[in-house]
């Protein structure tokens, strides 16, 4: 880490992360990658894990909590491009570059596992499972953020919001964090608007909008969809079925 680590240490574990997505995997794959792993440490609340344009010495899992990665942006400002739930893998965009690509902040309180660069492209090495899972989960993403540019290019403000939320119900659900609909929202309506591109001011009076129609229920710091098919029917965006162990990879 290129920032003083200010976190206490926590109880060492190997929860299921991303790689799961594609594949179940075996023990020996879940230990090679817990192995080179460091210990987890706990963070507070805008922590800067690391800064663009920084020597990129580490990867992180994400264990708990929220993080941003943002671009530095001819203003001056960091311009939030995406964020980071648990299981993430942090940093990995840096690994084609010689300086860091992006600036990774903390949320929310975060706790975070950090591995070497060598160690994790060993483990690819000898796990061919596990590089397949990451290159599949990379293209993964590449249709997420395919999706959101065209809703940035071709839709209204509502309509971008709409896919946010269910970009972010649908992450949450799948690790069991958005029960009946109901979702952590730690956003500032900065960050919302950095996303959908769009000014806090229009991001409050979108959202204001869209509980008015019925279609949300803020909370503090929580938001609840309350018509998950209307807001998915809004985007006109189709719900995708990722694949799980494709027959067509042989690792013979």
């Amino acid at each position: 880490m290129d920032e003083q680590a200010v976190g206490r240490a926590v109880a060492p574990g190997a929860p299921k992360g991303r790689h799961d997505e594609v594949f179940d995997l075996t023990e020996s794959e879940r230990a090679a990658l817990a192995t080179i792993q460091g210990r987890p440490l706990q963070l507070p609340r805008d922590y800067v894990l690391k800064r663009d344009g920084a020597e990129p010495t580490h990867l992180f899992v994400l264990v708990e909590g929220w993080v941003a990665s943002s671009i530095a942006v001819v203003s001056g400002r960091q311009q939030t491009v995406k964020i980071h739930l648990p299981t993430d893998l942090l940093g990995a965009p840096s690994l084609c570059v010689t300086r860091t690509a992006e600036c990774l902040t903390s949320i929310t309180p975060v706790t975070v596992r950090p591995m070497s660069r060598a160690d994790f492209m060993g483990v690819l090495a000898r796990f061919p499972r596990i590089a397949a899972a990451q290159f599949l989960g990379a293209q993964r993403e590449r249709v997420v953020l395919m999706e959101a540019l065209a809703l940035m290019g071709q839709t209204d403000g509502a309509v971008r919001i709409a896919g946010m939320l269910i970009d972010l119900f649908d992450r949450l659900a799948a690790l069991g964090l958005a029960e009946h609909g109901t979702l952590p929202l730690p956003l500032t309506q900065g960050q919302i608007g950095d996303l959908v591109g769009l000014s806090p001011v229009h991001v409050s009076r979108k959202l204001g909008a869209m509980e008015r129609a019925g279609l949300i229920r803020r909370g503090m710091r929580t938001i609840t969809l309350l018509d998950i098919g209307r807001l998915r029917a809004m985007t006109g965006l189709p719900q995708h079925a990722f694949v799980r162990e494709p027959e067509w990879v042989n690792f013979a």
